[in-house]
């Protein structure tokens, strides 16, 4: 199942959004990484709450049909033992290795988002899945680089960052 019409709205006017405004962004978020201000923390958690009250994921799926997960051993391991396969195996079929992170997904949409636009493997997703966005996290610099290039993908992020950059 694609996006429903709204989410199909809204991620095109997040992706321009994103693009206009991604050197504002990174200028911010660099700002952070040098200095970083008491509370961000606890805004970027609220920001995320607040966001995530009315965005509904399974309406949109954007993340798993554009973006591919990183998939570290533990994952593998993990995911390889629920279907019954060793790790190399699960790693053959599914990802292929990327000299800067671990593993990530062959092909996308990811090969594991459903027709429903649910995960078939919610349970026992990988981390970065569990995770996304970074923005409920203490913060770290890789994480504030990830929440900017989402920007354009994911509606909640674009909306979290439009609530720090007022705050900051």
């Amino acid at each position: 199942m694609a996006a429903s019409p709204r989410y199909k709205r809204l991620l095109e006017k997040i992706k321009k959004k994103a693009r206009s405004q991604r050197h504002g962004i990174r200028q911010l978020f660099n700002r952070f990484k040098e200095d970083k201000p008491k509370g961000l923390d606890k805004a970027f958690r609220k920001a995320n709450d607040e966001a995530f009250a009315h965005i509904n994921c399974l309406e949109c799926a954007n993340c798993c049909r554009i973006a591919q997960p990183v998939f570290e051993m533990p994952d593998i391991k993990r995911i390889a033992r629920h279907f019954e396969m060793t790790p190399e195996g699960f790693i053959k079929k599914y990802l292929k290795a990327d000299p800067e992170y671990e593993y990530f997904t062959k092909k996308l949409p990811c090969t594991f988002l459903g027709n429903d636009n649910k995960c078939t493997i919610y349970e026992i997703r990988p981390m970065g899945c569990r995770t996304y966005p970074p923005a409920k996290l203490r913060l770290s610099p890789e994480q504030l680089d990830v929440i900017h290039d989402n920007a354009g993908i994911c509606p909640a992020v674009n909306e979290i960052i439009d609530k720090i950059r007022l705050q900051f």
